[in-house]
């Protein structure tokens, strides 16, 4: 069994950070290379939509070729910086609290089970824990790209 409870406190206290960003702001791009904020969450959903799949389907056995995805080219495509800030972080806490469920309701015999990607072999325990360390990344992202926005609009 997978603990979720760390996992839980950290999609609640990023959903309370997000609650309090200024909307206007948000849609900010400082480069063309930079991510605007709307765009890091855009990408976490994405991640969440993608985790989603592989979380479920590795629960009834190892999964081959299901496809992983390109960030840029993801991005690009949905255009989240046309969206709406509340949209967007409202998606993305109720796409969590999903996924939370999920984790918490996978057999432990499901655990090992294995994504085969790129000669590469990825247990659903493996996935599980890692959504947490990229989410915990773009939580660190999103924070830097905050304060760099707020020091261009001074």
């Amino acid at each position: 069994m997978i603990r979720t409870d760390e996992f839980r406190n950290i999609v609640d206290s990023f959903n309370d950070r997000l609650a309090g960003v200024p909307g206007d702001i948000t849609g900010i791009k400082l480069s063309e290379e930079k991510w605007s904020l709307k765009e890091i969450i855009g990408h976490l959903i994405d991640s969440a939509s993608n985790n989603h799949q592989r979380f479920v389907r590795l629960q009834f056995g190892d999964l081959i070729g299901f496809p992983a995805y390109d960030a840029e080219t993801w991005i690009s495509a949905q255009k989240y910086n046309e969206m709406d800030w509340i949209d967007l972080i409202t998606l993305w806490y109720s796409y969590n609290r999903i996924l939370l469920c999920i984790i918490e309701g996978i057999d432990d015999k499901a655990l090992d089970n294995a994504w085969k990607v790129s000669e590469k072999e990825l247990s659903l325990g493996f996935l599980a824990k890692d959504y947490y360390r990229h989410l915990k990344w773009h939580i660190e992202q999103f924070e830097s790209r905050l304060n760099e926005i707020n020091d261009s609009v001074r």
